[in-house]
């Protein structure tokens, strides 16, 4: 298997993973403050990383430690933006609007190369949107207060999505995700001590939504990212964490019974076709635009 490959199916298991984070998260967040679980959540993916590859915290340098610190301000900032956001908006069109991500990365990737994208990449953000828009939306689609907050989310972690890109070719990226994850969760947990919500947890449900979004939707997701997203395309990325609504779909059919519609399945199945789009050259594409018109 070519690191390209392996790279996007390690990338959709941890998509899979935020997927299921939702099921834990909302009993979660309804019984301690949000910066205390996301203090506890980042401290220990942090911790239980270091443990893990203990032998090369040895090989942290101070070009690590800046760069590490440097993505976690997009990262904190997208988190907190989202949770403020959410507070005030629907969770379809919250997850509509973070999922915009996928445009705002080729966009901002334009400017910054100004550059247009290939014909490839734009079909690929276009179908990634469409079936995004298919897992999410509903026919409500007023603006408030919440949106905006989320709009914001979406477009700092496209530049997290397109710093990873570029730092993750420089530096370890196990060692850029324990800077990261530390200074986050040090942040966070300081915040809540200073507003009186930190505390030690005594409810099962809440230990288990800390373990299981440190364990797997962190440590795991954000390491793999750092180390293995240099090996596809920030675009490709992004139209990989659009599949976040699928999943979370299917565990909630799974676990709270929820229904599974056609629309979910047909936006899924979009997504998929937008990451096919995006591995493509732009010889392959118009071959198959020839292809279509025989």
């Amino acid at each position: 298997m070519s690191l390209r490959f392996k790279a996007i199916g390690l990338l959709l298991l941890g998509t899979i993973f935020w997927g299921m984070t939702f099921v834990f998260i909302k009993d979660a967040v309804s019984l301690m403050s949000v910066a205390g679980f996301l203090g506890y959540r980042f401290l220990l993916a942090g911790f239980v990383l270091a443990l893990i590859f203990i032998k090369r915290i040895k090989r942290l340098d101070r070009t690590t430690l800046k760069y590490g610190a440097l993505m976690s301000l997009p990262l904190l900032s997208s988190f907190l933006a989202q949770t403020i956001g959410l507070q005030y908006t629907s969770a379809s069109k919250g997850g509509f609007i973070t999922g915009l991500s996928v445009v705002f990365v080729p966009v901002i990737l334009s400017i910054i190369q100004r550059k247009l994208p290939s014909s490839n990449i734009f079909i690929a953000v276009l179908m990634a949107t469409m079936g995004l828009a298919m897992l999410t939306l509903s026919s409500s689609l007023d603006l408030n207060i919440g949106d905006t907050w989320v709009f914001l989310s979406a477009i700092l972690f496209a530049i997290y999505i397109i710093m990873v890109g570029n730092i993750s070719k420089k530096c370890d990226g196990i060692l850029l995700s324990v800077t990261q994850f530390l200074l986050v969760g040090v942040i966070c947990t300081t915040h809540a001590g200073i507003n009186g919500d930190l505390y030690i947890p005594m409810q099962y449900k809440l230990w288990q939504a800390i373990l299981f979004t440190a364990l797997f939707a962190t440590a795991y997701m954000y390491t793999v990212q750092n180390y293995y997203q240099k090996y596809i395309s920030e675009i490709t990325t992004s139209i990989i964490f659009s599949f976040e609504p699928l999943f979370a779909a299917i565990t909630a059919y799974f676990y709270l019974n929820e229904a599974l519609t056609e629309e979910t399945i047909f936006g899924g199945l979009l997504i998929f076709i937008g990451i096919l789009f995006a591995e493509l050259k732009g010889k392959d594409v118009k071959a198959l635009l020839r292809i279509g018109n025989y």
